[in-house]
């Protein structure tokens, strides 16, 4: 038992840093300012809280005493903004779109605002577009653009771009953005509509073997590799897959865009709802000029797979369907040229414990191997038809003799 009194500004005079305490702990008059008394550690049967020094603790352990230590501070947060390439090169005239993707302690921000840090040139025109930056330049020439990133209006970090503006097209390259996820728009649709699709964030796995868990067994980690950090589909499987389809033309790997195996939230009101996902996706690797002409092929297994079917629109029947979408916050679906020099958002659509959901739940999630193909669709060859018409042909001049005889 531990019992001390205090009389006016004496101090306890005190200190207890190890050892066992079973009895009570009466400290009459105490006065915490004094730091003669300090509980720093130690094992106490009554609760020493009140007594103990700044910034330590008392915690019940497994022998039912409360422990003393120093509290573990808070680890400070960590922002980090990205750009989806350091380095842009942009036409003198036309507009260029950059996203941003902002990261607290490692998990991605939905909601931030962005300001630019500094100057530019006269010649460089800059605007903030939701989570991304505009660029339009006037003239050639290369700077750097900082640009500081915001959450309750507190500017948390900074991150740079490098901007080098010319006046001929630029060609797609090494630095051109591979395919990523990116939080999916519905647009403006019906109420039951959105009562059925759920737009989600997909979230990408950057390791082969626990993206093949994710996926059940129709893939194993042989079959997947690393790309650009992101686990994806290997493209011999995938040309394996679409050549058995017989609907294309002979596929090869140059055909093949694979897109970063994904899952998304297992979220109890999406169960047996269809999930919508969206890719951000360069205009070239969409690698068809209408919309409805990409051919996007979902992976079943190792030498399986089955083509989405396009929609112009998004109505409450999704499942196995995509979509191109103008890449902005707007939910346009886009109908025009594909520019391969422009980013779209390709949109899935997959019915949860659906076909094309390979977790094999209905648990308001979905897991996803998907390759966008650049074959062209094989043409009908006809072979029936052609033959019925070679044997009427043959009949045909069989019978001119006779008819010859007959007139004869």
């Amino acid at each position: 038992m531990i019992v001390a009194y205090a009389l006016g500004s004496y101090a306890n005079n005190i200190s207890i840093s190890a050892g066992e305490f079973h009895g009570g702990i009466t400290i009459q008059g105490y006065d915490k300012a004094p730091e003669n008394f300090q509980i720093t550690g130690g094992a106490f049967k009554s609760n020493p809280s009140k007594y103990l020094k700044d910034n330590y603790e008392a915690v019940v352990e497994s022998d039912s005493l409360y422990h003393v230590r120093a509290k573990t501070p808070a680890p400070a947060d960590i922002y980090s903004l990205k750009f989806e390439r350091d380095a842009v090169e942009v036409l003198v005239g036309a507009p260029t779109r950059v996203t941003t993707t902002l990261t607290q302690n490692g998990t991605e921000l939905p909601d931030y605002g962005l300001e630019l840090a500094g100057e530019v040139p006269e010649w460089l025109e800059l605007k903030f577009e939701g989570n991304a930056v505009v660029l339009t330049a006037s003239e050639e020439g290369k700077c750097d653009v900082t640009i500081s990133a915001m959450v309750g209006g507190a500017i948390k970090t900074r991150a740079a771009l490098t901007v080098n503006a010319v006046k001929t097209q630029p060609t797609p390259g090494p630095i051109d953005p591979a395919p990523k996820p990116v939080k999916p728009v519905i647009g403006n649709v019906s109420d039951d509509v959105k009562a059925e699709i759920k737009p989600e964030l997909a979230v990408t796995e950057g390791d082969p073997a626990k993206a093949a868990k994710n996926i059940g067994d129709a893939l194993t980690v042989e079959q997947l590799t690393i790309k650009d950090g992101n686990t994806i589909v290997k493209p011999e499987v995938a040309v394996k897959a679409a050549n058995k389809l017989g609907t294309l033309s002979s596929v090869t790997s140059k055909d093949v865009v694979a897109l970063p195996v994904f899952t998304t939230p297992a979220i109890d009101a999406y169960k047996d709802k269809t999930i919508m996902i969206s890719y951000e996706v360069l205009g070239s690797d969409l690698k068809a000029k209408k919309p409805a002409d990409v051919k996007v092929m979902k992976i079943l297994g190792a030498e399986n797979g089955e083509l989405f079917t396009y929609a112009s629109a998004i109505t409450k029947d999704m499942d196995k369907k995509f979509t191109v979408m103008k890449d902005d916050d707007s939910g346009t679906i886009f109908t025009g040229d594909i520019d391969g020099y422009t980013m779209y958002r390709l949109a899935l659509f997959i019915k949860d414990g659906g076909k094309f959901d390979l977790d094999g739940k209905k648990d308001g999630a979905v897991a996803d191997p998907t390759v966008i193909l650049g074959a062209e669709k094989r043409a009908p060859s006809g072979g029936c038809n052609a033959g019925f018409g070679v044997l009427a042909l043959l009949l045909s001049l069989a019978a001119l003799p006779l008819v010859y005889k007959r007139k004869k």
